[in-house]
């Protein structure tokens, strides 16, 4: 037998044929060869003959648990053995039909480029991956054998059970050699059975999965399926084919494993080869309360997510531990031509950040299956990962995080709003060029990026020397060109970051203390941030076009340097971050240097209407002032400690403040100086009970009131 390697195929809701791109090929998606609704010439009709015919030596397993009217992501796997073939043969790919689309997109490991179009119709019989790589499950062999599964099994109506896992398990009696397709189409194929593909589904979203494998791996599958209680409808794989798989025999006898552990993770190799591919799988038991997504995923990979699934009003995303992110990915999205949308794509699939991993997901993103048992495959493949990644392009806002760097540490603390815990530790140094939030936040500022422009301003711009402002202003706001998508970048480093310049972190800075605010906003909320324009920003770069600010007519001033010469010469501002499951309320205060107020007794307190705990740099005519009730200026005492990083006055750089009693956070431009009441200065307040309690937290200890 001779081994093809893995392909997928995607079929868009409401297409007939399909995407199909096949492991090994760059290329874009490939047009399947027919309709799912033909009997043949397709890849899955192809990857289920021997499921719906009779073949002598090919025996199978299968499993699928829902109805027809589902989205579906599905990965085909093709093996060639001799002149028989077990279903990939000439695909080794992935297939994914998007809603609406009657043919799919195709992918292949070690394809170099682009989704192919399916060849044909995934409702045609014939002539497309999906029929070709079922043609031995739907058709008669007598040397090919399956287990089909399904969690809505072919003819069997309201069948109840918690799994949500469609696939089939397929071994040649006569050779070494062995496929796994994993599908996500309800009550499909039907063993034995002319190729129907059912009408139903072509509304809705689909993937097919096909994994070429030797016979030895299948046990390992078993293993891992084992734990997810896939409802098996159809299997005449012989005994004497399986007597050395003991996990293969208790999952067609249908045991369930009552003691832990309640998760699994196995490891398989595609058979090709040229490139074998890497496949790991993740599954967990009902009786294991993790959330697959989270718990499992993000924990194996030890990276950020990028999540294309249902999701219901519990789970958001989730930003709050540095580079193990899940981020949602936005919808609508397009696969190659091919538009998908969650409301009708019942696909559930992932991607790494940074990657080269895809994976695959049986559940959607729901708070529920945490109590339910669920699977993730996922495939370690430049060319799946690159296709799949560009659908990710665009991903829902994270709530704002803030990074603090205590004095000589070369490493940050990061909180988000939203996170309960303490502060998190940085995943790598600031000093590197990646692997931590301020290069993260910064990447488009310091990269190059088609839809991503900017404004960099900073009172000592890089590479300019002795520039003279009575600003002391850093920040960046960014904003996308295709997207409502923006961010204002607040910090606290001199002549940093050099636009479109490799990162690169300012020596001399280590040994100080600094703060990074990062706010992901609406492109609409900026022309509230050009409230700068009172503390008169020296901006050293600005490439966003006026097209995308002509309706924004303080950022308009702000970029040409205006100057407002007639009171008043304060300015208060709101802004929401961009975060659908908790915006957080930011306000910002600002004042020009014709105003005589010092911005933090008679701006801020005065707006907050609270004491206030200040940390900064004092000189030795301001002091604390405890003579109005309920709105005193305490000092914190130096030295303090963030979360074990320990900090001090002489050499942090930040100033900010919390309310007491509180749930704002505030970062100031300015130390409490006397002078600063002839300069200008801006106050940037978060309300956010997360971010409040850390730096609440470091302001402990408060010196006396005089």
């Amino acid at each position: 037998m001779e081994i093809v390697e893995k392909a997928l195929e995607h079929k868009t809701p409401g297409k007939a044929n399909r995407k199909i791109i096949l492991a090994g090929s760059a290329a874009s998606w490939g047009i399947a060869a027919a309709i799912f609704g033909n009997s043949r010439e397709h890849s899955f009709a192809k990857v289920l003959e021997h499921i719906i015919r009779t073949y002598m030596n090919i025996e199978f397993f299968a499993h699928d648990n829902k109805s027809s009217a589902v989205l579906h992501l599905d990965l085909m796997l093709q093996i060639l053995k001799r002149e028989l073939y077990i279903p990939c043969k000439d695909f080794q790919q992935q297939n994914r039909d998007a809603p609406g689309q009657a043919n799919g997109k195709i992918i292949t490991a070690g394809a170099a480029g682009n989704w192919q179009d399916g060849a044909a119709a995934i409702t045609a019989d014939r002539g497309h991956s999906f029929a070709k790589a079922l043609e031995h499950v739907v058709g008669n062999d007598a040397t090919i054998k399956f287990l089909a599964y399904n969690n809505v099994p072919p003819r069997v109506p309201k069948v109840k059970t918690k799994s949500n896992s469609k696939g089939v398990i397929i071994l040649s009696t006569n050779a070494d050699a062995a496929a796994w397709i994993v599908h996500t189409v309800p009550g499909f194929p039907i063993p034995k059975t002319a190729y129907t593909w059912p009408a139903a589904e072509t509304a809705k979203g689909h993937l097919l999965l096909c994994l070429t494998i030797s016979e030895t791996q299948i046990n390992a599958i078993a293993a891992s399926l084992l734990l997810v209680q896939p409802l098996v409808h159809y299997n005449d794989i012989p005994e004497t084919e399986t007597a050395a798989m003991p996990y293969f025999n208790k999952l067609k006898e249908g045991r369930t494993p009552t003691l832990p552990p309640f998760t699994s993770k196995k490891s398989i190799r595609t058979e090709s080869a040229a490139t074998p591919v890497a496949v790991q799988i993740y599954s967990k038991s009902e009786s294991s309360k993790y959330e697959i997504y989270k718990k499992v995923i993000v924990k194996a990979l030890k990276k950020t997510i990028k999540v294309w699934s249902r999701s219901d009003n519990k789970l958001k995303g989730d930003c709050r531990v540095l580079q193990r992110n899940i981020r949602l990915i936005k919808s609508p999205a397009a696969i190659n031509g091919h538009n998908t949308n969650l409301e009708a794509d019942d696909t559930n699939w992932a991607v790494s950040d940074p990657g080269n991993i895809f994976c695959h997901v049986d559940k959607p993103y729901f708070k529920n299956q945490t109590r339910e048992p669920a699977m993730a495959i996922c495939i370690e493949n430049n060319d799946i990962f690159a296709r799949f990644n560009e659908i990710a392009a665009q991903v829902e806002n994270c709530p704002k995080s803030i990074v603090y760097k205590a004095p000589g540490q070369a490493s940050g603390k990061i909180i988000t709003a939203g996170a309960a815990g303490n502060w998190q530790d940085g995943a790598a140094a600031i000093t590197a060029a990646n692997g931590h939030s301020f290069a993260k936040a910064l990447e488009h500022v310091v990269g190059t990026h088609a839809q991503i422009k900017f404004l960099a301003y900073n009172n000592v711009p890089p590479r300019v020397p002795k520039v003279k402002t009575k600003s002391n202003s850093k920040g960046v706001i960014i904003l996308s060109t295709n997207a409502d998508a923006a961010a204002w970048i607040v910090h606290t480093v001199p002549g940093f970051p050099i636009p479109k310049t490799a990162y690169t972190w300012p020596a001399a800075e280590t040994a100080k203390g600094h703060l990074l605010l990062c706010l992901t906003i609406s492109e609409t909320q900026i022309n509230a941030i050009a409230s700068l324009l009172f503390v008169q920003p020296m901006i050293h770069y600005n490439d966003i076009p006026e097209t995308e600010t002509a309706a924004m007519p303080y950022f308009g001033k702000l970029i040409k340097g205006e100057i407002p010469t007639l009171p008043p010469f304060t300015s208060r501002g709101s802004i929401h971050t961009e975060n659908a499951g908790g915006p957080v309320t930011v306000h910002i205060y600002s004042k020009s240097e014709t105003s005589k107020y010092e911005i933090y007794k008679k701006i801020i307190v005065r707006a907050l209407k609270k004491t206030i705990k200040v940390w900064s740099r004092r000189d030795n005519k301001l002091k604390g002032d405890c003579r109005v009730s309920q709105r005193h200026i305490r000092l914190i005492t130096s030295p303090a400690s963030v979360s074990g990083h320990n900090t001090n006055l002489e050499l942090d750089e930040t100033s900010w403040a919390v309310s007491d009693p509180g749930n704002i956070f505030c970062h100031i431009d300015k130390p409490y100086f006397k002078e600063q009441a002839k300069e200008p200065s801006l106050g940037v307040c978060i309300e956010n009970n997360d971010i409040f309690a850390r730096f609440d937290a470091i302001a402990a200890q408060l010196d006396n009131c005089p």
